[in-house]
């Protein structure tokens, strides 16, 4: 069985902190709420409908009691939304939501944490959730079989830069020169690869994340971060030093050749003569 949890965190503080200290955040009250019941023959897929708090809930070949898996999840909440302060100085701009996948072994152990939706866009603060997560043990699955379910988490920033969207294939493509070194981080994931940046005042990579529906390899993503931290992207750069610019890309896409001018002169006579 598949259940969606929903929590809102809020970042108070304020200091500008190293990437991996910081003081504890304030857990806002809304906590994840129970989903009702919805009566399913088989393995049929349903959905509980309902605010941005609301749980959906499939199912899969192990089935787990929803308040069972609130209270296994209940003593790591303030854990798991400590682990924002690994943002450090990020968090004056950092927001969004991030979706955990739990797949969890027959006996309750939890195999794997996954991220796979991604909305705020920094690895310490990703990997943090991800090892929090592996040391959470739920009651076996009904039938002792594996299963999954997702945990959502939301988080906002302190508010003291604003962020605007940014063209992620022009901040890809920006990438190409340091896509043999990236190559040379090794693979990423089984599956593709969502790239998520924030690029401050100046042109600097300011916060990188990652989103997939595998398993992420830590070094690969421990290495393209510091190689992307060091890159500076020119055309982004901002006089204000109050915007942020926040970016999504596929990580494939820093591995192709930009067209450049000539390029896309050269498609556009070969579309004209097929005209």
């Amino acid at each position: 069985m598949r259940l969606k949890f929903i929590v809102s965190l809020g970042a108070v503080a304020t200091l500008v902190l190293s990437c991996a200290s910081g003081p504890e955040i304030q857990e806002s009250q809304n906590r994840p709420r129970r989903a009702k019941r919805v009566k399913q023959s088989g393995w049929a897929t349903g959905q509980v409908r309902g605010d941005d708090n609301a749980m959906g809930m499939s199912m899969s070949m192990g089935v787990l009691d929803e308040r069972a898996v609130d209270r296994a999840l209940k003593p790591y909440e303030r854990a798991l939304s400590n682990c924002f302060a690994r943002a450090g100085d990020a968090r004056k701009y950092l927001s969004g939501q991030i979706v955990m996948r739990f797949v969890v072994t027959g006996s309750g152990e939890v195999s794997d944490v996954q991220v796979v939706k991604n909305a705020l866009g920094c690895y310490p603060v990703e990997s943090c959730l991800v090892a929090e997560g592996k040391q959470i043990v739920f009651p076996a699955p009904e039938g002792r079989r594996g299963t999954d379910f997702e945990y959502s988490m939301s988080f906002r920033s302190t508010g003291e830069r604003s962020v605007i969207p940014w063209n992620g294939e022009e901040m890809a493509h920006s990438l190409y020169g340091i896509s043999a070194d990236l190559a040379n981080c090794g693979n990423f994931s089984a599956g593709d690869v969502d790239v998520i940046a924030y690029i401050e005042p100046g042109g600097t990579i300011g916060s990188v994340g990652f989103a997939s529906q595998g398993s992420l390899d830590a070094d690969a993503a421990i290495c393209a971060v510091a190689l992307l931290r060091k890159v500076r992207v020119s055309a982004a750069a901002s006089a204000n030093s109050s915007i942020v610019l926040r970016t999504t890309f596929p990580l494939a896409t820093a591995f192709e050749r930009p067209l450049g001018e000539t390029g896309r002169k050269q498609l556009g006579k070969r579309a004209k003569r097929r005209e």
